[in-house]
């Protein structure tokens, strides 16, 4: 019965440092999501601060010039260009918090699967010492029986005629 219980408790310790694993690859991921989303927001920080100064670079060309009319189409058209690429970079930081939310809920789910694995395992490891504790109290209640049997036996015939010579 002990051999099954170990086995149990084995089994048991093995899925508890399975889910110790869960969770230590889960705060890397989490770390990593944060560091992507740190590095987008102050990209995307810098960008806004420099649109402005960007947009009058585009357009600063063609102070005290005269031009046609396609290159201010294709002046704002980079403008527009601009605009798109400032808009995609906010989008990849909203995509990049969404994924620091997935992994800090992942983080929250495997700390819960390492709670209760622990749970289990400790569960077992009581129940199998309350089972040693009953096989070992049963050992030695067995033993004192057969000690008060072996002490409590008459003693064979010749040991009580040499008693009374």
């Amino acid at each position: 019965m002990m051999a099954q219980f170990r086995m149990l408790q084995k089994v048991k310790r093995l899925r508890e440092d399975k889910a110790l694993r869960a969770l230590e690859k889960a705060r890397a991921a989490l770390r990593e999501a944060e560091a992507r989303r740190d590095a987008l927001d102050a990209e995307l920080t810098e960008s806004t601060a420099t649109m402005p100064a960007r947009e009058r670079a585009i357009f600063t060309q063609f102070l005290k010039t005269v031009v046609g009319l396609d290159r201010i189409d294709a002046a704002n058209g980079a403008v527009l260009d601009l605009r798109a690429q400032h808009q995609a970079l906010a989008d990849r930081l909203d995509r990049a918090r969404d994924a620091v939310r997935r992994a800090e809920q992942k983080l929250v789910q495997a700390r819960q699967e390492l709670r209760q694995r622990q749970q289990d395992t400790e569960k077992i490891d009581s129940v199998a010492n309350e089972v040693r504790e009953e096989i070992e109290t049963a050992a030695v209640a067995r033993e004192e029986v057969e000690i008060e049997d072996l002490f409590s036996r008459p003693r064979g015939l010749a040991s009580t005629l040499g008693a009374t010579a």
